[in-house]
């Protein structure tokens, strides 16, 4: 027994000296471990970052002064001359659409702070009161603005018309119908055609009632009524149309029946339109009145006509006739331009006359243009007629220019016979016109005008006779 405890023994102490080796490199490898794990920890710690102050810029003081005050000098007003402003005409403003305001919002001018405007000292806009000339605008058409709640807060400027003072405030001019009297009068002007258009008598019923004096239709309604009376009622409506012309206040309205009456072809207004074309001292109502007579298709027309383009009438009005006489059909028309030109001493009535008959294919008035052409005594008048003779005759044109060239000895007329040659293609032409630019004897601004015509040609001979005159 004793021998097996001292084996035991013996085992024992032979496996404490492993387990003893084992442990100590079990520790020493936990050891190891572990610094490494310290030294990694370590390494990737960073390092404590530098706090940097921020910068502080401290600006210097500046002392804020307030602004002389200036005055402005409106003196300059006391001269200026607002009258025009009375014949200006802004009715167009009653056609315009305000109603995009209604989706507008000006809410936030209730947040807006005013009290600013009582400091302001605005003297010298007192110089505004001086533009009497405001005084006369309407501008009444604008009240209506007022009702309107998005410009409720528009109710914060009213400071400025406290202080007494402004810059020509206002809101526009109108002509005194509202839209809504527009719009009403446009849909009455269709409903009355549709009715003249069904029963004639009872539109044009309407339409004379329309017409009468005290009648509440406005200007546009009326001024429509007498064009359909003029359409529909023919000579029946004629003492209607007659007694506005005669008597209606509103110019507009007047002239309008005027100048209707010719649409009548009525003989009994030819008297009235003669009075009004020669005797108004109104342009409007003479020019209305030969408007009328223009769209009258009576030889009693032509005749009035003929006597306003020999009157003495302003240039205007009596070209207006001539030019009316020349559109009309017939010979009567042409007898009325030779009338006129063998009575007429005012050169450039004549001058008129001759381009009119520039617009007749009459045979009497291509003979007149060559006789004015060949021995008028006036350059002005022959000038007149070789441009009417180029415009009225076509290919007939180049034959009697190119016969008047040939005899004319006046280098003037010379000159104006080659500008209305210049766009033919006739060789007669071209070779005329080459002759002109090779001769040194004619003048200078004659040879470049027929350089300037040849450079339209693509003809090889002229591209040929060009390089020829640069040797």
């Amino acid at each position: 027994m004793f021998e097996l405890q001292t084996m035991n023994s013996k085992v024992n102490n032979y496996n404490v000296i492993p387990r003893r080796i084992l442990s100590l490199a079990l520790l020493v490898a936990l050891t190891v471990l572990a610094g490494g794990m310290f030294r990694q920890s370590s390494a990737q710690e960073p390092s404590p970052r530098k706090v940097v102050e921020p910068r502080v810029v401290v600006e210097p003081h500046v002392e804020v002064k307030p602004l002389p005050r200036v005055d402005l000098d409106l003196s300059y007003l006391d001269n200026m001359d607002f009258s025009c402003l009375d014949k200006m005409d802004f009715s167009f403003l009653d056609k315009m659409d305000f109603s995009f305001l209604d989706k507008m919002d000006f809410s936030y001018l209730d947040k807006m702070d005013f009290s600013y405007l009582d400091k302001m000292d605005l003297p010298s806009f007192d110089k505004f009161g001086k533009l009497s000339a405001l005084d006369k605008m309407d501008l009444s058409s604008f009240d209506k603005m007022k009702s309107l709640d998005k410009f409720k807060p528009f109710d914060k400027f009213e400071k400025l018309t406290q202080q007494g003072r402004g810059g020509g405030v206002g809101a526009g001019v109108g002509s005194g119908v509202s839209q809504a009297e527009e719009d009403s009068c446009e849909f009455k002007i269709e409903v009355l055609q549709a009715l003249l258009r069904n029963d004639a008598q009872r539109g044009i019923a309407v339409a004379t009632d329309w017409l009468k004096p005290g009648s509440p239709q406005t200007v546009p309604c009326k001024r429509a009524a007498l064009s359909l009376l003029a359409h529909y009622g023919g000579k029946a409506a004629t003492p209607t149309i007659l007694n506005v012309a005669r008597n209606e206040t509103d110019l507009k309205l007047r002239t309008k029946a005027i100048s209707v009456l010719g649409a009548t072809n009525d003989e009994s207004v030819i008297d009235t339109l003669r009075d009004f074309a020669l005797n108004s001292p109104q342009s409007e109502i003479s020019e209305a009145a030969l408007y009328a007579l223009s769209q009258h298709t009576s030889e009693r027309a032509v005749s009035v006509l003929t006597e306003i383009a020999m009157s003495s009438r302003p240039i205007p009005l009596r070209r207006a006739a001539i030019s009316s006489i020349a559109r009309r059909p017939g010979e009567p028309a042409v007898d009325a331009l030779f009338k006129i030109y063998d009575g007429a001493q005012n050169i450039e009535i004549r001058t008129i006359v001759i381009s009119a008959f520039s617009q007749r294919k009459s045979e009497r008035a291509g003979a007149k243009l060559l006789a004015i052409a060949k021995g008028s005594g006036n350059v002005v008048e022959r000038k007149a007629a070789i441009n009417a003779i180029a415009r009225r005759s076509g290919e007939q044109s180049v034959d009697i220019i190119l016969d008047l060239y040939g005899h004319e000895t006046d280098q003037d007329l010379k000159a104006q016979m080659l500008n209305s040659l210049c766009g033919s293609n006739d060789p007669r032409v071209t070779k005329l016109i080459m002759e002109v630019a090779r001769n040194t004897q004619t003048p200078l601004d004659q040879r470049r005008r027929a350089i300037g015509c040849l450079s339209r040609s693509k003809d090889p001979e002229v591209l040929k006779f060009l390089e020829d005159l640069l040797k």
